[in-house]
């Protein structure tokens, strides 16, 4: 593996404003993900067999975009592989 294709990501993991507890608002962990490859499908997969959502309930990836200040939703590989580049670009 290559370090510079692997990202450390924070993710946190953000449930139904009305099912969830008054004292936990989020689950946050750390996964280590290889760019070169993983695809969206694959991430999402690893993410709800580790985590299974609730019935009716979506997984979705946004990441935060710091020019815009949003948090765009990530929905194909391309979309996904700009997100490392942002991330790339953060870091220097």
């Amino acid at each position: 593996m290559d370090s510079d294709s692997n990202y450390l990501l924070e993710i946190k993991l953000v449930v139904n404003i009305k099912k969830v507890r008054k004292d936990v608002r989020c689950w946050c962990f750390d996964k280590t993900v290889d760019s070169d490859t993983t695809n969206l499908k694959d991430l999402v997969d690893d993410i709800t067999d580790q985590y299974p959502p609730g019935y009716l309930e979506v997984a979705h990836v946004q990441y935060y975009d710091a020019d815009l200040k949003t948090f765009p939703v990530v929905n194909t590989d391309q979309e996904l592989m700009s997100c490392f580049r942002n991330i790339v670009q953060v870091k220097r």
